[in-house]
């Protein structure tokens, strides 16, 4: 993620409060997509920068992770597995070895021409349902896309579906050490 795009997100996250943000999402996981709406809007409002597509997906990777870490949900980020790079799988690459219908792999891309990096993850993921897609803007593909522009599968919603989807495959959450 360039210097640039990642001080801005850091700035409107540290301006809502990192700690509030992480009691929020650990009260009410629905919170996610509020906080997640509020950042992008803060981040596309006080960029000096264009947000063309690859900006767009270096944006919404840095905010991935970072809603990741406060809402404490299990993940590895810029994995090889098999010889196909991925971008996050939840919760693991161990799990997706030992039992891929309970992983997910997300692959962030900027466009339909980065078809190879879906190409990756079904290499690795027999489970269609289990590969999601983030965009800018809404790609044709056979699998779920999370994506800036409007429509039913929004950006905002990705931190709440990971959340049930580990809820729903009795997954544990990371633990915090005192």
């Amino acid at each position: 993620m360039s210097s640039d795009i990642s001080a801005i997100l850091y700035s409107a996250i540290n301006e809502i409060g990192r700690e509030k943000i992480r009691m929020d999402l650990a009260s009410n996981i629905a919170l996610a997509a509020k906080h997640i709406e509020d950042i992008m809007k803060r981040c596309v409002e006080g960029a000096s920068l264009e947000m063309d597509e690859e900006t767009l997906v270096a944006l919404c990777k840095g905010l991935l992770h970072f809603m990741l870490t406060a809402s404490l949900l299990p993940s590895e980020r810029s994995v090889s597995f098999q010889g196909a790079d991925l971008d996050v799988v939840v919760p693991s690459l161990k799990v997706l070895a030992k039992n891929p219908e309970k992983a997910i792999i997300i692959q962030l891309i900027r466009n339909d021409a980065e078809s190879d990096k879906i190409t990756n993850a079904e290499s690795v993921q027999p489970h269609g349902a289990n590969i999601w897609i983030i965009s800018p803007r809404r790609i044709t593909t056979g699998h779920r896309n999370y994506h800036l522009g409007e429509g039913e599968i929004q950006y905002s919603r990705l931190v709440q579906d990971i959340s049930e989807f580990v809820n729903s495959k009795k997954i544990g959450r990371l633990k915090l050490l005192p």
